[in-house]
């Protein structure tokens, strides 16, 4: 009989065990990546196209252009396109990010036909009427006042562009006056550019058949690929200023909002795994140090998160937290206090222990269910990176040591190389 009073024996798996990817090609060329895995009749399709923030100087066109590609299209008004999802019970995911640009469907297997026909309307006959970008435009606006009065968006973005520079794809942060130099002809003129065949990559997931590729091969295999790119002229170039220390003030406010943090590596590089172990260790789950000294011992937030962001051409080290004004330098000793401490002495084997049954439970969810599946294989597909990623972040999780750690945060985590960033009052 079972005993309950008996805590189970935490086990972890030896390996890990993923339905991988696999790559069919459209008539025309076109990649399309399949993961057949789930057991309800939906299927999710992810279209790919090179055409996030970075391609343009102004920031907002590139999520304006996106966000606007159901507001009509040549044989369709915005009402209808919105008419006909609903019909069949789908409906579409948009969103930019800095390298790309998605038009997301999910829809019931059985009508895949219908819907993916409304996404290709969309994707080679997409206008944008003027009527709709005001409306739009309008609306973005509000939300951008707003957002004028949050400390933890001016710490943000101040931050962005101190560690990258304002004229740095990466630094860019939409401005007020952004929103007075588009048109409907910058927008068609950004889409036609960018939402390209040539770049356009197409992950399917879910409960798949082969009728779903042909599905998808009639509405875009049949489409003449140019052969070109527009997506490669980008200046990268960082130019940091020597200034380290940084206050925004933004008055009566309650709480301050800061970001401690620099450029560091991302997933190409040999160390990425282990800072990225190091990085959770320190502030990336609810019982590291970070949360366990300043927001449980000290009580100066109610949340502070540690991390190392991985981005096509950087990586990002960040501690970012919200803290009360009074009390929000403090808050920084600790952090500092923290960074030394992994610098200089051994993490115990305990928690070392408990820091990695965490990250094998986290990474177990990363490949539930065939959504999530896709979206692991779309963060290798952005760096071209095979599964082998993922067996190697497991085998380190399993085999980092004390003195990796250490080594790690001594490497990439001093504070004489931080930038900090504080918005508030004073």
């Amino acid at each position: 009989m079972l005993n309950r009073k008996i805590q189970p024996e935490f086990k972890t798996s030896d390996k890990l065990v993923i339905t991988k990817a696999k790559e069919n090609k459209l008539s025309n060329g076109i990649p399309v990546y399949t993961i057949n895995a789930g057991d309800q009749d939906v299927v999710r399709v992810d279209f790919i196209f090179n055409s996030g923030s970075v391609f343009s100087e102004n920031p907002l066109i590139a999520e304006a252009a996106n966000s606007l590609t159901e507001a009509g299209s040549k044989h369709m008004t915005s009402a209808q396109i919105a008419e006909e999802l609903d019909f069949y019970g789908a409906f579409l995911e948009l969103y930019v990010e800095k390298h790309t640009g998605q038009i997301i469907l999910y829809t019931l297997n059985k009508y895949l036909d219908k819907t993916v026909k409304v996404v290709s309307e969309l994707i080679f006959h997409a206008v944008f009427p003027q009527n709709e970008i005001e409306i739009y435009l309008q609306n973005k606006f509000q939300r951008f006042l707003i957002s004028r009065q949050k400390t933890e968006v001016l710490s943000k973005e101040l931050f962005t562009e101190v560690i990258f520079g304002k004229d740095h794809p990466y630094g860019r942060v939409i401005q007020k006056e952004d929103f007075d130099n588009i048109d409907s002809k910058i927008l068609n003129d950004f889409f036609q550019k960018y939402y390209t065949l040539d770049t356009l990559k197409i992950v399917m997931s879910g409960k798949i058949s082969e009728l779903h590729l042909k599905t998808l091969d009639d509405h875009f295999g049949n489409k003449e690929i140019s052969g070109s790119s527009a997506n490669n002229e980008i200046d990268y170039k960082i130019i940091q200023p020597e200034q380290r220390i940084y206050f925004k003030e933004l008055d009566d406010t309650v709480q301050s909002s800061l970001r401690i943090g620099r450029i560091t590596i991302n997933k190409h590089h040999p160390d990425f795994l282990k800072l990225n172990i190091t990085c959770i260790l320190l502030g990336g789950y609810f019982g590291s140090r970070l949360m366990t000294n300043i927001r449980e011992d000290k009580g100066y937030t109610y949340g502070i998160y540690a991390g190392n962001l991985s981005l096509i051409n950087a990586g990002i080290f960040t501690v970012s937290a919200e803290s009360g004004k009074d009390v929000y330098q403090k808050a920084i000793d600790e952090i500092y206090k923290e960074l030394k401490i992994l610098r200089t002495e051994l993490v115990s084997n305990e928690e070392l222990k408990r820091v990695r049954n965490w990250l094998i439970g986290s990474l177990a969810k990363t490949f539930d269910g065939p959504f999530a599946l896709a979206d692991a294989f779309k963060s290798l597909l952005m760096y071209n990176l095979t599964y082998d990623y993922f067996d190697n972040y497991f085998e380190t999780i399993k085999t980092i040591t004390p003195e990796m750690i250490r080594a790690a945060a001594e490497k990439y985590l001093h504070e004489d190389n931080m930038f900090q960033v504080v918005s508030g009052s004073k």
